[in-house]
């Protein structure tokens, strides 16, 4: 289902919300065929009364799902900024290193940093396995295994880019991770399920003009739709128009070439 969101959004949500307004807009006309209003004006009351149930346990549901979605394209968003920014400190504290070293060093991380704009992002963007280990990040780590730091400043100095190092491993876990998350099968089925029963509900109540009332369930399955797409696109935060950039990494490189 990943290549829906390969669809532009301008071309995506107008039919995914069309189609769930035909579909129950058209499932509303065969019930009130099969079902006669007069029946129904008469228990518009207790159907009135369990909707609002309904439509409150829903409520519940569908607001806790896009707060989880949500956390999880903010956790993305900030592990892709805390590797960028780990990058670029290693990038300004090379300076302080070991002249014969400073080369080979600058180079692997500008290497890493271009691998993952050029190779890793678009592969994240078309639902791809990344993992969590690169050989351009093997790479960092023989550079920096290679300096030899003399004074004091340069022990100092390398120290502290060994821990930053290690924060550049620890983010980039957290990016591969972030974007293999999704939202459980079984909480999907929730979500539609419950939508098609709180639709269903519309139905049930009585009304001799069918416009009002096809208007009424067109809106509320219009409604339906934007918050079910808002939840698939925020569950793959690394994929399709709303997903996090390497906009961090571009920055960085462009920074550097300004050094």
């Amino acid at each position: 289902m990943l290549w829906l969101l390969q669809i532009p959004p301008m071309i995506l949500v107008p039919l995914w919300v069309t189609g769930v307004v035909g579909l129950s807009v058209g499932g509303l006309f065969l019930f009130r065929k099969a079902v006669s209003h007069s029946r129904l004006e008469n228990n518009n009351a207790v159907s009135g009364s369990v909707f609002q149930l309904g439509g409150v346990l829903y409520a519940v549901l569908v607001g806790f799902v896009v707060v989880v979605v949500w956390e999880q394209f903010s956790d993305a968003e900030d592990a892709s900024g805390l590797e960028a920014a780990a990058v670029a400190d290693l990038l300004r504290d090379s300076e302080s290193l070991p002249a014969e070293s400073r080369p080979a060093v600058e180079a692997s991380l500008i290497n890493y940093t271009r691998f993952v704009i050029d190779e890793e992002f678009p592969r994240m963007d078309r639902g791809e396995y990344v993992p969590e280990q690169s050989d351009e990040l093997h790479d960092v780590w023989l550079a920096y295994l290679a300096v030899e730091p003399q004074t004091r400043n340069q022990i100092a100095f390398f120290d502290h880019a060994i821990v930053r190092l290690n924060d550049l491993g620890a983010a980039r876990k957290m990016r591969v991770s972030s974007s293999e998350a999704h939202v459980p099968g079984e909480l999907w089925v929730l979500l539609i399920g419950g939508g098609g029963v709180m639709m269903a509900f519309t139905f049930l109540f009585g009304t001799r003009d069918v416009l009002v009332h096809s208007l009424a369930v067109g809106l509320t399955a219009a409604l339906l739709a934007f918050v079910l797409y808002l939840i698939f696109a925020l569950e793959h935060p690394y994929v399709g128009a709303l997903s996090v950039h390497p906009t961090a990494f571009e920055h960085v490189l462009q920074f550097w070439a300004t050094e």
